[in-house]
Protein backbone atom coordinates (compact mmCIF):
# COMPACT_ATOMS: atom_id res chain seq x y z
CA UNK A 1 0.00 0.00 0.00
CA UNK A 2 1.45 3.13 -1.27
CA UNK A 3 2.06 5.64 2.05
CA UNK A 4 0.08 8.87 2.19
CA UNK A 5 2.39 11.66 1.65
CA UNK A 6 2.40 14.34 3.61
CA UNK A 7 0.59 17.73 3.08
CA UNK A 8 4.04 20.07 3.56
CA UNK A 9 7.29 19.47 3.49
CA UNK A 10 9.37 21.14 6.63
CA UNK A 11 12.14 23.99 6.79
CA UNK A 12 13.63 25.07 9.44
CA UNK A 13 11.02 24.14 11.72
CA UNK A 14 7.96 25.78 9.40
CA UNK A 15 6.28 24.56 6.69
CA UNK A 16 6.87 24.55 3.15
CA UNK A 17 4.14 26.81 1.39
CA UNK A 18 3.54 27.25 -1.98
CA UNK A 19 4.26 30.64 -0.68
CA UNK A 20 7.79 29.88 0.13
CA UNK A 21 8.61 28.43 -2.98
CA UNK A 22 7.07 31.23 -4.77
CA UNK A 23 9.58 33.36 -3.01
CA UNK A 24 12.49 30.89 -3.61
CA UNK A 25 12.00 31.16 -7.37
CA UNK A 26 11.55 34.93 -7.26
CA UNK A 27 14.84 35.19 -5.30
CA UNK A 28 16.53 32.94 -8.21
CA UNK A 29 15.28 34.90 -10.73
CA UNK A 30 16.79 38.43 -9.29
CA UNK A 31 19.84 36.57 -8.79
CA UNK A 32 20.29 35.55 -12.83
CA UNK A 33 19.26 39.56 -13.19
CA UNK A 34 22.10 40.48 -10.44
CA UNK A 35 24.55 38.75 -12.25
CA UNK A 36 23.84 40.81 -16.14
CA UNK A 37 24.07 44.14 -16.55
CA UNK A 38 20.09 44.96 -17.11
CA UNK A 39 21.11 47.57 -19.98
CA UNK A 40 23.93 45.82 -21.48
CA UNK A 41 24.38 45.58 -25.41
CA UNK A 42 24.85 42.41 -26.78
CA UNK A 43 28.71 40.67 -26.58
CA UNK A 44 29.04 43.28 -23.83
CA UNK A 45 29.43 41.69 -20.04
CA UNK A 46 27.59 43.07 -17.05
CA UNK A 47 29.17 43.03 -13.82
CA UNK A 48 28.81 39.05 -13.40
CA UNK A 49 30.70 39.28 -16.66
CA UNK A 50 27.15 37.97 -18.69
CA UNK A 51 24.36 39.82 -20.23
CA UNK A 52 21.09 39.24 -20.49
CA UNK A 53 20.87 38.70 -24.46
CA UNK A 54 23.26 35.61 -24.59
CA UNK A 55 21.27 32.34 -25.18
CA UNK A 56 21.54 28.78 -23.87
CA UNK A 57 19.46 25.97 -24.13
CA UNK A 58 16.62 24.79 -22.04
CA UNK A 59 14.98 21.29 -22.15
CA UNK A 60 12.00 20.47 -21.50
CA UNK A 61 8.80 17.72 -22.27
CA UNK A 62 5.73 18.29 -23.78
CA UNK A 63 4.07 18.61 -20.14
CA UNK A 64 6.84 20.91 -19.68
CA UNK A 65 6.13 23.02 -22.30
CA UNK A 66 2.25 22.63 -22.45
CA UNK A 67 2.60 24.34 -18.19
CA UNK A 68 4.65 27.06 -19.60
CA UNK A 69 1.92 28.04 -22.81
CA UNK A 70 -0.42 28.50 -19.82
CA UNK A 71 1.66 30.98 -18.46
CA UNK A 72 0.23 34.77 -19.20
CA UNK A 73 3.53 36.05 -18.70
CA UNK A 74 5.40 34.84 -20.77
CA UNK A 75 6.33 37.07 -23.98
CA UNK A 76 5.08 35.76 -27.73
CA UNK A 77 8.57 35.51 -28.96
CA UNK A 78 9.23 32.88 -26.48
CA UNK A 79 5.72 31.00 -26.61
CA UNK A 80 5.95 30.57 -30.72
CA UNK A 81 9.41 28.61 -30.01
CA UNK A 82 7.75 26.29 -27.02
CA UNK A 83 6.30 23.75 -29.83
CA UNK A 84 3.48 21.60 -28.21
CA UNK A 85 2.54 19.44 -31.56
CA UNK A 86 5.72 17.33 -30.97
CA UNK A 87 6.25 14.68 -28.61
CA UNK A 88 9.30 13.76 -26.34
CA UNK A 89 12.09 16.11 -25.06
CA UNK A 90 12.56 19.31 -27.25
CA UNK A 91 15.26 21.60 -27.03
CA UNK A 92 14.59 25.27 -26.79
CA UNK A 93 17.17 28.15 -27.18
CA UNK A 94 16.18 31.33 -24.54
CA UNK A 95 17.84 33.80 -23.54
CA UNK A 96 19.20 34.61 -19.53
CA UNK A 97 16.64 37.34 -19.41
CA UNK A 98 13.69 35.28 -20.74
CA UNK A 99 15.04 32.24 -18.56
CA UNK A 100 14.78 34.91 -15.22
CA UNK A 101 11.42 35.74 -16.63
CA UNK A 102 10.32 32.78 -16.92
CA UNK A 103 11.22 31.65 -13.28
CA UNK A 104 9.03 34.90 -12.11
CA UNK A 105 6.17 33.52 -13.73
CA UNK A 106 6.65 30.20 -11.85
CA UNK A 107 6.72 31.65 -8.95
CA UNK A 108 3.33 33.55 -9.55
CA UNK A 109 2.24 29.93 -10.59
CA UNK A 110 3.31 28.30 -7.48
CA UNK A 111 1.72 31.00 -4.93
CA UNK A 112 -1.34 29.85 -6.49
CA UNK A 113 -1.09 25.94 -7.06
CA UNK A 114 -1.78 23.55 -4.73
CA UNK A 115 -0.84 19.78 -4.54
CA UNK A 116 0.21 18.05 -7.65
CA UNK A 117 -0.10 21.13 -9.74
CA UNK A 118 2.52 22.79 -6.99
CA UNK A 119 4.64 19.77 -7.51
CA UNK A 120 4.59 20.14 -11.53
CA UNK A 121 5.76 23.98 -11.02
CA UNK A 122 8.23 23.04 -8.79
CA UNK A 123 9.85 20.60 -11.28
CA UNK A 124 9.73 22.73 -14.04
CA UNK A 125 11.31 25.30 -12.28
CA UNK A 126 14.17 23.05 -11.20
CA UNK A 127 14.53 22.33 -14.58
CA UNK A 128 15.23 25.83 -15.73
CA UNK A 129 17.43 26.69 -12.94
CA UNK A 130 19.22 24.52 -13.56
CA UNK A 131 19.74 25.29 -16.99
CA UNK A 132 20.81 28.18 -15.79
CA UNK A 133 23.64 25.99 -13.66
CA UNK A 134 24.91 24.64 -16.53
CA UNK A 135 25.30 27.61 -18.15
CA UNK A 136 27.25 29.56 -15.55
CA UNK A 137 29.47 26.46 -14.82
CA UNK A 138 30.67 26.64 -18.63
CA UNK A 139 30.25 30.80 -18.64
CA UNK A 140 32.87 30.93 -15.32
CA UNK A 141 35.99 32.49 -15.92
CA UNK A 142 39.06 30.70 -16.41
CA UNK A 143 40.99 29.51 -13.59
CA UNK A 144 37.11 29.28 -11.28
CA UNK A 145 35.25 26.71 -13.15
CA UNK A 146 34.51 23.28 -11.30
CA UNK A 147 37.23 21.19 -11.27
CA UNK A 148 39.81 23.64 -12.08
CA UNK A 149 40.78 23.41 -8.05
CA UNK A 150 41.54 22.95 -4.96
CA UNK A 151 44.10 21.16 -3.96
CA UNK A 152 43.80 19.20 -0.51
CA UNK A 153 45.83 21.25 2.08
CA UNK A 154 48.08 19.00 3.97
CA UNK A 155 47.61 17.04 6.79
CA UNK A 156 50.88 16.96 8.28
CA UNK A 157 51.30 19.01 11.13
CA UNK A 158 47.28 18.64 11.47
CA UNK A 159 45.61 19.68 14.85
CA UNK A 160 42.13 18.65 15.19
CA UNK A 161 39.69 16.44 13.88
CA UNK A 162 36.26 17.95 13.18
CA UNK A 163 33.08 15.04 13.53
CA UNK A 164 30.45 16.41 11.52
CA UNK A 165 26.81 14.82 11.08
CA UNK A 166 25.57 16.06 7.55
CA UNK A 167 21.97 15.45 7.61
CA UNK A 168 19.58 16.06 4.59
CA UNK A 169 16.46 18.48 5.42
CA UNK A 170 12.85 17.90 4.47
CA UNK A 171 13.28 14.12 3.75
CA UNK A 172 11.51 11.06 5.83
CA UNK A 173 13.26 9.23 6.59
CA UNK A 174 16.70 10.75 6.90
CA UNK A 175 19.32 10.98 4.99
CA UNK A 176 22.35 11.63 6.87
CA UNK A 177 25.86 11.08 6.73
CA UNK A 178 28.66 11.36 10.14
CA UNK A 179 32.51 12.24 8.78
CA UNK A 180 35.28 13.50 10.60
CA UNK A 181 37.06 15.95 8.46
CA UNK A 182 40.94 18.17 8.80
CA UNK A 183 40.36 21.70 9.69
CA UNK A 184 39.75 22.86 5.66
CA UNK A 185 37.77 25.98 3.88
CA UNK A 186 34.31 25.50 3.02
CA UNK A 187 34.74 25.34 -0.61
CA UNK A 188 36.59 21.79 0.39
CA UNK A 189 34.17 21.14 2.83
CA UNK A 190 31.76 21.44 0.15
CA UNK A 191 33.48 18.87 -2.10
CA UNK A 192 33.35 16.42 0.51
CA UNK A 193 30.15 16.95 1.62
CA UNK A 194 28.95 16.36 -2.43
CA UNK A 195 31.36 12.88 -2.26
CA UNK A 196 29.58 11.94 1.14
CA UNK A 197 26.18 12.28 0.20
CA UNK A 198 26.19 11.11 -2.99
CA UNK A 199 25.62 14.21 -5.12
CA UNK A 200 27.40 15.24 -8.76
CA UNK A 201 28.04 18.91 -7.87
CA UNK A 202 26.01 19.91 -10.82
CA UNK A 203 24.67 23.13 -9.40
CA UNK A 204 25.60 26.20 -7.67
CA UNK A 205 26.04 26.30 -3.25
CA UNK A 206 26.30 28.25 0.07
CA UNK A 207 27.46 27.71 3.40
CA UNK A 208 25.29 30.10 5.48
CA UNK A 209 26.54 30.60 9.34
CA UNK A 210 26.89 33.56 11.52
CA UNK A 211 24.77 35.33 9.58
CA UNK A 212 27.25 35.42 6.47
CA UNK A 213 26.93 33.37 3.15
CA UNK A 214 29.84 32.03 1.62
CA UNK A 215 30.28 30.21 -1.70
CA UNK A 216 32.04 29.35 -4.58
CA UNK A 217 32.48 33.08 -6.19
CA UNK A 218 32.69 31.93 -10.00
CA UNK A 219 31.60 35.50 -11.10
CA UNK A 220 29.53 36.41 -8.52
CA UNK A 221 31.02 39.25 -6.58
CA UNK A 222 28.53 41.87 -6.87
CA UNK A 223 26.62 39.26 -4.95
CA UNK A 224 26.50 39.39 -1.06
CA UNK A 225 28.48 36.58 -0.55
CA UNK A 226 31.97 35.54 0.88
CA UNK A 227 34.40 33.51 -1.16
CA UNK A 228 34.28 30.28 0.14
CA UNK A 229 37.65 29.46 -0.31
CA UNK A 230 39.22 32.25 1.85
CA UNK A 231 37.58 30.59 5.44
CA UNK A 232 37.78 27.85 7.12
CA UNK A 233 35.66 25.23 9.43
CA UNK A 234 37.84 26.50 11.96
CA UNK A 235 37.20 30.06 11.91
CA UNK A 236 32.91 29.76 11.40
CA UNK A 237 32.38 26.48 13.48
CA UNK A 238 35.24 26.19 16.17
CA UNK A 239 33.36 24.35 18.35
CA UNK A 240 31.41 20.98 19.69
CA UNK A 241 27.29 21.81 18.67
CA UNK A 242 28.30 24.68 15.97
CA UNK A 243 25.86 24.31 13.11
CA UNK A 244 26.03 25.49 9.49
CA UNK A 245 23.51 25.59 6.42
CA UNK A 246 24.63 24.62 3.87
CA UNK A 247 22.24 24.39 0.33
CA UNK A 248 23.20 22.50 -2.78
CA UNK A 249 20.89 23.60 -6.28
CA UNK A 250 19.06 26.76 -4.95
CA UNK A 251 16.80 25.56 -8.09
CA UNK A 252 15.71 21.92 -5.86
CA UNK A 253 16.96 23.52 -2.94
CA UNK A 254 18.53 20.91 -1.00
CA UNK A 255 19.00 22.13 2.32
CA UNK A 256 21.65 20.45 4.93
CA UNK A 257 22.39 20.62 8.26
CA UNK A 258 25.75 20.34 8.97
CA UNK A 259 26.24 19.65 12.84
CA UNK A 260 29.81 19.72 14.88
CA UNK A 261 29.24 16.62 17.20
CA UNK A 262 33.11 16.71 17.89
CA UNK A 263 36.62 17.95 18.27
CA UNK A 264 39.03 15.28 18.40
CA UNK A 265 42.65 15.20 18.14
CA UNK A 266 44.10 13.22 15.01
CA UNK A 267 44.10 9.43 15.12
CA UNK A 268 47.82 8.04 14.09
CA UNK A 269 47.62 6.32 10.74
CA UNK A 270 43.85 7.07 10.32
CA UNK A 271 43.72 9.51 6.91
CA UNK A 272 41.24 11.93 6.75
CA UNK A 273 38.46 12.66 5.14
CA UNK A 274 36.60 9.91 6.44
CA UNK A 275 33.26 8.37 6.26
CA UNK A 276 32.24 6.44 9.86
CA UNK A 277 28.45 6.10 9.02
CA UNK A 278 25.45 7.21 7.28
CA UNK A 279 22.10 5.91 6.36
CA UNK A 280 20.14 5.73 3.22
CA UNK A 281 20.52 6.92 -0.54
CA UNK A 282 20.99 10.76 -1.69
CA UNK A 283 18.10 11.91 -3.90
CA UNK A 284 18.71 11.68 -7.55
CA UNK A 285 20.14 15.18 -9.38
CA UNK A 286 16.87 17.20 -10.56
CA UNK A 287 14.45 15.18 -9.26
CA UNK A 288 12.42 18.31 -8.01
CA UNK A 289 13.47 18.57 -3.92
CA UNK A 290 12.08 17.00 -1.43
CA UNK A 291 8.56 17.37 -3.02
CA UNK A 292 9.89 15.78 -6.02
CA UNK A 293 11.80 13.40 -4.31
CA UNK A 294 8.65 12.07 -1.53
CA UNK A 295 7.01 11.32 -4.99
CA UNK A 296 9.76 9.91 -6.89
CA UNK A 297 10.48 7.42 -3.45
CA UNK A 298 6.60 6.44 -3.77
CA UNK A 299 6.64 5.45 -7.48
CA UNK A 300 9.23 3.44 -7.27
CA UNK A 301 8.33 1.26 -4.84
CA UNK A 302 4.81 0.71 -6.02
CA UNK A 303 4.46 -0.81 -9.23
CA UNK A 304 1.00 0.71 -9.29
CA UNK A 305 1.62 4.29 -9.01
CA UNK A 306 0.66 6.06 -12.29
CA UNK A 307 4.30 7.20 -12.39
CA UNK A 308 5.94 4.21 -11.82
CA UNK A 309 7.09 3.22 -15.19
CA UNK A 310 7.99 7.46 -15.83
CA UNK A 311 10.76 7.22 -13.15
CA UNK A 312 12.42 4.20 -13.56
CA UNK A 313 12.69 4.51 -17.06
CA UNK A 314 14.57 7.56 -15.99
CA UNK A 315 16.54 6.47 -13.01
CA UNK A 316 16.89 2.94 -13.20
CA UNK A 317 17.50 1.09 -10.21
CA UNK A 318 17.26 3.24 -7.28
CA UNK A 319 16.85 1.62 -3.20
CA UNK A 320 16.29 4.79 -1.07
CA UNK A 321 17.67 2.72 1.79
CA UNK A 322 20.78 1.68 0.21
CA UNK A 323 24.56 3.19 1.46
CA UNK A 324 27.34 2.33 0.95
CA UNK A 325 30.55 3.56 3.48
CA UNK A 326 32.99 1.39 1.09
CA UNK A 327 32.23 3.76 -1.83
CA UNK A 328 31.99 6.66 -0.05
CA UNK A 329 35.35 6.47 1.81
CA UNK A 330 36.84 5.30 -1.42
CA UNK A 331 35.63 8.64 -3.13
CA UNK A 332 36.89 10.66 -0.41
CA UNK A 333 40.13 9.53 -0.98
CA UNK A 334 40.46 9.42 -4.85
CA UNK A 335 39.33 13.18 -4.55
CA UNK A 336 41.45 14.22 -1.62
CA UNK A 337 44.64 12.66 -2.72
CA UNK A 338 44.30 13.28 -6.25
CA UNK A 339 42.06 16.07 -6.67
CA UNK A 340 39.56 14.13 -8.12
CA UNK A 341 35.77 13.74 -8.23
CA UNK A 342 36.38 9.93 -7.64
CA UNK A 343 32.93 8.23 -6.93
CA UNK A 344 34.03 4.38 -6.61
Amino acid sequence: MARRKPDKAVEGGRPITADFSAKMLETYAGMILDLADHGAAPGKTGPGWLNLFETTNLTLTKDDRILLLGLPELGDSLKGRLDTAAGGDQGVRITLEELAGMLLALSHRMSEARGREALKVMQVAAKVASCFNDHLSRRAPAGRRKGAAKKAPPTKGQKAVYQLKITLKDVRPPVWRRVQVPDCSLAMLHEIIQVAMGWEDYHLYDFVVGGERYTDPRGMDDLDMEDAGKVKLSQVAPKEKAKLRYTYDFGDNWQHEVLVEKVLPPEAGQKYPVCIAGKRACPPEDVGGPWGYMEFAEAIRDPQHERHEEFTEWRGEFDPEVFDPDAVNLGLRQFWEGGLRGRG
